[in-house]
């Protein structure tokens, strides 16, 4: 297991070679979530806040000795190119086609780098999982699950057969208690959901958040997928906590979990039993 300072170094690296190979046009990302628009998404600030989200998943994998790893709906895909370089065996499950050509430069650097791409969405029904069937180690499904209009069962029984009996998941979702969240409605009035007017501007379907969840929540799916949680933390990282403002303003996040803004799931596929 490497420390965090070459992680970082291997990761930031990563999200440096994938920005560098983005389309100059946008619209196709932005199709679906008009927040995505170029204007309005700053995807290098997003990908490089996001070290402190891929360092964790990636402790899980060192710790749990894996050498194989699916990493479900990766789509920019810097944390499964960083895996590779870090010596694992990966793959992506992503279906690139839905963006178009936009993302092809980026999905043909993966590949030239040792990082199988294969071309599903987790989320849907498979008539045909011999593909993926016991085949990996571990999986890694970051950030996927809110993004779905519908019941996450698919997803996670397709992750459930895509590992191996004793392998590993890291599950994250974002946490709808986030305390900034919480305030937000009960003093402001606010959603804690995408805002309406991205959702009315978007086309069908709309790909931002459409439910996020609780510790219970996230809980309660694995479970019902035959996963074992073996471990569980949550943490913050989309703000600043070496200001004092911020420290004082995010206190609640940061002195209760329930209140903080990443929910991660370390779980295991049990030895034996139903696929």
């Amino acid at each position: 297991m490497i420390d965090r300072a070459r992680f970082d170094a291997v990761y930031l690296r990563c999200v440096t070679e994938v920005m560098d190979r983005m389309p100059d046009d946008w619209s196709a990302f932005a199709r679906h979530n008009v927040g995505w628009r170029k204007d309005r998404f700053d995807a290098t600030a997003y990908l490089r806040d996001s070290a402190e989200r891929y360092w964790r998943a990636y402790r899980i994998l060192a710790k749990s000795n894996a050498r194989s790893v699916l990493d479900v709906g990766g789509f920019l895909a810097a944390f499964p190119l960083s895996l590779a370089r870090l010596g694992f065996e990966v793959s992506i499950a992503e279906r690139y086609e839905y963006y178009g050509t936009a993302i092809d430069r980026i999905a043909g650097h993966v590949r030239a780098n040792g990082v199988r791409v294969i071309d599903a969405d987790f989320a849907t029904a498979h008539a045909d999982r011999t593909g993926i069937f016991e085949r990996f180690d571990a999986v890694t499904c970051m950030a996927v699950a809110e993004h779905l209009a519908h019941s996450p069962r698919v997803l996670m029984e397709n992750i459930r057969a895509a590992l191996k009996p004793g392998g590993v998941i890291a599950f994250e979702v974002p946490n709808l208690a986030f305390w900034p969240k919480r305030y937000a409605l009960f003093v402001r009035g606010e959603s804690v959901l995408a805002p309406i007017s991205d959702v009315y501007a978007s086309e069908v379907p709309f790909t931002g958040h459409h439910r996020e969840y609780t510790i219970s929540d996230a809980r309660y799916v694995v479970a019902q997928a035959g996963l074992q949680v073996e471990a569980e933390e949550t943490f913050n990282y989309g703000f600043d906590t070496r200001r004092l403002w911020n420290r004082l303003k995010y206190a609640p996040a940061l002195l209760f979990k329930e209140w903080a803004e990443v929910i991660l799931l370390n779980c295991r596929k049990p030895q034996g039993g139903a696929k």
